[in-house]
């Protein structure tokens, strides 16, 4: 196995990633974290002929010997040239003159991206040439070997010194543990995704630290971390809120706070320490669904309780630790642990939101508070004096909240993130009734709701989807119903939550009569087994600022499945029936092997 080195002009890159040809493998690459300064700096080097470091890709070749190139080392400095050239940001208040790359010329002329029309404000023609023209070193390693990819990519990162610590310890680690605190961190902060995704995708499920980044789908001030006051945007950028998730892991895996430092969580990363060892027979003793499920459960419902009293920004540390400007890490800890206790635990719901923030006021000076090296037992100690606070706001609650209404609000808000990008995985539906002035039930919906299970079920060997009925996916819809209803909807994503209760008076029904017309037309429909057993059973009904939204999920099936023998497929963001034996039989080979 070798390293082909070659070099390849931004014109040829260029090419390629338009073609689609550059993925980004998000189980060990970090997000894109480049400021515009940043951006701005390698393109004035590419402008003065400097050298700029190398970049390395895996390579796989198809049956015609086509190649597409996974990113090891040189994702940040890509999407920099490449959103240079389509004119998302200026060097010394010039933009490239996309009219000198002619692949440029054409998507803009097709309006994927809004090209600088102000000559004033362009480059020179042999400046832009200068760019086209210049020549990337790379180096291309065969990529077949998924695991030689990974160590490579650990090894090329373990020496950098722009990574944290938390981006260093991530690093071409592949485990459950890293795998479980990857995917933890995605969903808190919401820039969840496939597992490898094409580079032009990127933006969309990064992370906005400084608030001037278009295009990226995530602003680092509305994720919980950084609105609650928890962390600085800063901290965010370096992983940080992985860290955190680490810590929690790590204390829930051992069942008593993780008496944490540096070094010590350094150890649970290292593959042939006893410390990741014992991780590893722990989670899977415990289960990463499980983990994953009261993490994502705990903090959901932390974050509807702030929300429903105080959804201004930093409203938890101005609880907490009123008049202060600095991170809540210790208070956060201690009210977290507190809620995992009551919700998980012990299956308990909050029953009295505002109390509960009302006796959490000042809470951080009630706490043990250190630096660096933090014992277990203190940590103890927080939490047990935070659970006492707020315990008896808590109410024993089948389903408890923690799996049920306000813990499934964040999954819920990913799902229709992720719709973003796997269009075809996800439908929303505003409701039942017609927008129009008759309001009458539309007969066919349901229907088709069947039939777009089926669909995304089709899509391929355990892809996963869902429907959402109380969603609108697009704004004329959403005014509709603001005009009809008087409903304010929730913008999620390019999506807005509105609701299905608005339409409970019309259709005579309460939510529990909704929810059962829909579960009894899936449940009477000619869906195949075991799909329709296994998307009865995953069936909710969910609040969402204060909107309820009924959930339909659709697990991944090992075969393809059938509405009363018809084959149903997603195309795009549509929904059509296979016909014929040849169609079919394509769909067929997507369940094979």
């Amino acid at each position: 196995m070798s390293v082909t080195p070659r070099g390849m002009s931004v014109q040829e890159a260029y090419r390629e990633y338009r073609a689609g040809n550059f993925r980004v493998n998000r189980r060990y690459q970090r997000k894109l974290v480049w400021t515009i300064e940043e951006k701005q700096a390698l393109v004035d080097s590419i402008l003065r002929g400097y050298p700029v470091p190398l970049i390395l890709l895996a390579y796989t070749t198809d049956n015609e010997g086509n190649k597409s190139f996974e990113i090891l080392d040189g994702m940040q400095r890509l999407n920099a040239i490449f959103t240079f050239i389509e004119n998302e940001y200026d060097v010394d208040g010039k933009y490239f003159d996309v009219q000198h790359l002619s692949r440029a010329k054409q998507l803009a002329f097709e309006g994927h991206f809004a090209a600088m029309t102000d000559s004033a404000k362009l480059l020179s023609a042999e400046e832009c040439a200068d760019i086209a023209d210049y020549t990337f070193a790379i180096s291309e390693y065969p990529g077949a070997d998924s695991t030689a990819v990974h160590e490579v990519f650990g090894r090329i990162n373990s020496y950098g010194r722009r990574l944290s610590a938390q981006e260093r310890r991530q690093a071409g680690v592949v485990s459950s543990f890293s795998d479980l605190v990857r995917d933890l961190g995605a969903e808190i902060r919401g820039d969840v995704s496939p597992v490898t995704l094409d580079l032009s995708d990127m933006p969309s499920i990064s992370v906005d630290v400084v608030g001037e980044m278009e295009g990226y789908g995530v602003k680092a001030d509305s994720t919980f971390w950084c609105k609650q006051g928890v962390l600085r945007r800063s901290q965010l950028r370096d992983s940080e809120d992985e860290q955190m998730i680490a810590d929690l892991a790590v204390s829930t895996l051992l069942n008593e706070p993780f008496a944490f430092s540096g070094k010590a969580l350094d150890e649970y990363y290292t593959p042939s320490s006893d410390e990741a060892a014992d991780i590893e027979q722990r989670l899977a003793t415990y289960g990463t669904s499980r983990l994953k499920t009261e993490i994502i459960g705990t903090l959901s419902v932390l974050r509807e309780v702030i929300a429903s009293v105080d959804d201004e920004p930093n409203a938890l540390r101005r609880i907490v630790l009123p008049g202060s400007a600095n991170p809540i890490k210790t208070a956060f800890y201690a009210v977290f642990g507190a809620f995992f206790e009551l919700c998980v635990n012990q299956r308990k719901s909050p029953e009295n939101n505002s109390a509960i923030l009302g006796a959490l006021t000042d809470l951080q000076t009630k706490l043990h508070v250190a630096a660096g090296q933090i014992r277990s037992e203190p940590r103890k100690q927080n939490i047990q004096i935070t659970a006492a606070l707020i315990a008896e706001y808590f109410k024993d609650k089948e389903p408890p909240a923690v799996i049920h209404s306000a813990g499934a609000a964040l999954p819920f808000e990913n799902a229709l993130r992720r719709s973003r990008i796997e269009t075809g995985a996800y439908e929303c539906k505003q409701g039942v009734l017609r927008l129009d002035s008759t309001r009458d039930e539309d007969p066919d919906l349901l229907d088709k709701v069947v039939n777009t299970i089926c669909a995304i079920a089709n899509i391929g060997k355990n892809c996963e989807g869902g429907i959402f009925i109380g969603v609108a996916d697009n704004l004329s819809d959403k005014n509709r119903v603001q005009n009809l209803d008087g409903i304010a909807a929730a913008h999620v994503a390019d999506r807005y939550v509105v609701g299905v209760d608005r339409e409970l008076d019309h259709l005579g029904l309460d939510l529990e009569g909704y929810m059962e017309r829909v579960v009894k037309h899936i449940a009477s429909s000619g869906l195949s087994e075991p799909l329709r057993a296994a998307v009865l059973a995953k069936c909710d009904c969910i609040t969402y600022r204060g909107r309820s939204v009924v959930c339909l999920w659709v697990p991944g099936q090992g075969q393809y499945s059938t509405v009363s023998d018809r084959v149903f497929v997603r195309e795009g963001s549509s929904t059509v029936e296979v016909t014929g034996a040849s169609a079919i039989a394509a769909v067929f080979e997507r369940f094979v092997g």
